[in-house]
């Protein structure tokens, strides 16, 4: 309750009201507790627009774990009251693979036929309440299907599984692609178990712990049965989620960030990488700042890139405004935080920007193609892959 981490909170900063920082909300929820408030819609409303960045966190001299107080409030308040339909929509559709294939693959076709251009001009996706969604949807290549397992192409130097995600999966092969390129270049067979699921962590942070629950389960359950050195997660949104089913479902998942993975693996000595005289931003995902603890590694890996200058993004210690679901839940407050980003990006000027996450990705992105500056936004492992030496 010492209002430290007032300055780090990112809704606080945007409205300097006292029910939108994390004091503030932790004295709703100690309200709530003691039956002394009423979970009106205006209380709700100041805990729902939390992003779950979980800054207080790092600067709390108190070690306040903010998030899981957050996560099991939500849950509670979700008893009683239905999620909102778009939330529910994003929620199914993270869940279900056989649709999130078929639109992944709509999207590319809409994309080369140009028929999303000449939808977006009529106003197609307003009409149908998809603008939000059409947005931040980029264009994507044309998906595709993964196999069980990939050999080592070099020496074998062990096993691992990828993790597709939900979101991953559909708008950002491209990654999961190059995380399967520069592991088996590495030395290490890849597996992809077809039964795998979402993470959880949208259901989780909206309040939905059966279903959170559930998807751990499913997972664990994937991934049981073969013998890895770890499940390598692209996204460290999901990887911070993963991380914690020990707590949700009782057992935990060797779960391991790509970038981290390749920064403590011994590459082989013949693998190398083209020089690129370009300066790159790094964008710090506040799930990999605040939750992971693992911010500098990016910078690590692409100092591999010969003549790379690589800087990091000014103000990476706010978040980006996508935080999961919030960047389609609560566009408004989204969009503020997001224009911050923008406004660094056109102040450095760099010839590329990565992150580590594909929901800050897509979100930034789409301010991106929306305002400018025109930047390419890749993860940092595809741009060593696009530097691998024939």
């Amino acid at each position: 309750m010492c209002g430290l981490c007032l300055p780090h909170c990112p809704t606080y900063n945007k409205t300097q009201n006292e029910a939108e920082s994390p004091r503030g909300r932790i004295s709703l929820i100690l309200g709530l507790a003691r039956e002394q408030l009423q979970p009106d819609a205006k209380l709700r409303g100041h805990l729902d627009n939390c992003l779950l960045c979980r800054a207080c966190e790092a600067v709390c001299p108190s070690g306040v774990e903010f998030g899981p107080l957050m996560d099991a409030a939500r849950g509670s308040l979700a008893q009683d009251a239905p999620p909102r339909e778009h939330r529910i929509a994003l929620d199914q559709l993270a869940t279900d693979k056989g649709r999130q294939r078929r639109d992944a693959r709509l999207l590319w076709l809409a994309n080369t036929t140009g028929l999303r251009a000449l939808g977006r001009s009529l106003g197609i996706p307003r009409l149908l309440g998809l603008a939000r969604f059409e947005q931040l949807a980029p264009s994507i290549a044309r998906p595709h299907d993964w196999q069980r397992h990939y050999p080592a192409r070099s020496e074998h130097r062990g096993e691992v599984a990828l993790f597709l995600g939900c979101f991953s999966d559909m708008f950002d092969q491209t990654t999961l692609d190059d995380a399967i390129t520069l592991l088996t270049a590495c030395g290490y067979g890849v597996h992809v178990p077809a039964d795998q699921t979402c993470c959880g962590a949208l259901h989780q942070h909206s309040g939905d712990n059966a279903t959170a629950g559930r998807l751990a389960r499913q997972n664990l359950a994937a991934f049981a049965d073969l013998k890895i050195d770890a499940v390598i997660s692209t996204a460290t949104g999901c990887g911070s989620h993963l991380q914690d089913y020990e707590q949700i479902a009782g057992k935990a998942l060797p779960v391991c960030d790509l970038n981290t993975f390749l920064s403590q693996i011994e590459w082989p000595q013949d693998l190398r990488l083209r020089p690129l005289n370009k300066r790159v931003a790094v964008h710090e995902p506040c799930s990999q700042r605040n939750v992971l603890k693992q911010a500098q590694v990016p910078y690590a890996l692409l100092q591999r890139i010969p003549e790379l200058e690589v800087i990091p993004l000014p103000g990476n210690a706010q978040c980006c405004g996508a935080a999961g679901s919030y960047m389609i839940d609560h566009p408004d407050m989204a969009d503020r935080l997001r224009e911050d980003k923008l406004t660094a990006l056109r102040q450095s000027q760099p010839d590329l920007l990565v992150s580590s996450n594909i929901g800050c990705a897509l979100h930034i992105g789409a301010g991106l193609r929306a305002t400018g500056p025109r930047l390419e936004i890749l993860h940092p492992v595809s741009l060593l892959a696009r530097q691998l030496a024939d």
